[in-house]
């Protein structure tokens, strides 16, 4: 497997190359859209760093050799033989530890936030306006789309292997090469993920659904997607147990109208405790004014409790609505323009 910065700094520039070819050829009524892009991808470019307990700015420590074009602070605490040394850790060492994990945790928010975002978005861009070249971009876009899958496990098992680290200091644990535990646990982590099949990978994967649900429902509008395992060729490996129901993620046409006015969402919120969206407006007049009551969810079939303090601002579901309803009113143009022709 190849280091971690650099397959992060080689995916982060593909993305850019993919986005440039796109812009192209895109349509002014996807500049909103591709604005939006931009700005996800300058976060993933630059991820934030944020304050420790004591106050201070904490670097994200895997990204301190990212790239010349970003600013890290010098201050970052990698797990090495300065920092720990070979001798039995204290519970200090182990809130080091934690806070490692959680830096780990950030970088991976930072990831699904706009990495993965952006592509979905970029392969939906792609699969409306390709003008025909749309086939050789999606694969393109769906190579970087599991590279950065690989990224997103790489980093959760540093967090992974951290926090069991922490667990074994606190609990009383005399560890005394804490540095070749963490490189060999973490080694295990990435052997046992690279041995994997691609379906084994990529198939449970929810931001990789997500991708392949972005642009299926471009290219078959108003159709459920099949499970993503569909989209995956089998390999050695694959077999029966693969295809349980676990593993079958898609075959679901996700409703993007609310449930109260059956209409378009507006402003989207979705309820945690159940998972539905509403628009805003109208599940705020459901509710009522304190947020703190709770009522029986008005989708169908639902029994769950709710209130306004579980309902939040949904924004990658309000960018499906809108993409939705570009498309909705791209197709009728389309079908007056043919019938002023005939």
């Amino acid at each position: 497997m190849p280091p971690r910065r650099t397959r992060l700094r080689r995916a982060a520039d593909a993305m850019s190359d993919n986005i440039e070819e796109d812009d192209a050829s895109r349509r002014e009524d996807e500049d909103a859209v591709v604005d939006e892009e931009e700005e996800e991808e300058e976060q993933v470019r630059r991820p934030k760093t944020r304050k420790g307990k004591a106050g201070k700015q904490r670097a994200l420590e895997p990204l301190s050799d990212a790239g010349e074009d970003e600013v890290v602070p010098d201050n970052s605490e990698p797990v090495n033989e300065e920092t720990f040394g070979n001798k039995p850790l204290d519970r200090n060492e182990g809130q080091k530890i934690q806070g490692m994990a959680s830096d780990w945790n950030a970088m991976d928010g930072n990831l699904r936030a706009g990495a993965f975002t952006l592509l979905s978005e970029v392969a939906s861009a792609v699969a409306e306006y390709g003008e025909g070249e749309e086939t050789e971009k999606l694969h393109k876009l769906d190579v970087l789309m599991k590279e950065i899958v690989d990224i997103d496990v790489e980093i959760l098992s540093h967090e992974k292997v951290l926090k069991q680290l922490h667990q074994q200091v606190v609990s009383g644990e005399q560890i005394s090469d804490i540095v070749d535990r963490y490189e060999k646990n973490v080694q295990a982590e990435l052997n046992s993920y690279e041995n994997k099949t691609s379906r084994q990978k990529y198939a449970k994967h929810d931001k990789y659904a997500s991708f392949k649900q972005s642009i299926y429902e471009v290219q078959h509008p108003d159709e459920a997607m099949p499970p993503v395992i569909e989209f995956i060729p089998k390999e050695d490996g694959d077999n029966s147990d693969d295809d349980d129901d676990d593993i079958q993620v898609g075959g679901v046409l996700q409703d993007l109208k609310c449930p109260i006015t059956l209409t378009l969402l507006v402003n989207p919120l979705t309820a945690g405790p159940c998972g539905h969206s509403f628009s805003a407006e109208a599940i705020t007049q459901m509710l009522g004014p304190n947020r703190a009551t709770k009522k029986t969810c008005p989708a169908a079939g639902c029994n769950r409790m709710i209130c306004l303090n579980d309902c939040k601002p949904d924004k990658d579901l309000e960018r499906k609505v809108k993409a939705y309803d570009r498309r909705a009113r791209r197709r009728e143009d389309e079908m007056e323009a043919e019938e002023i022709i005939e």
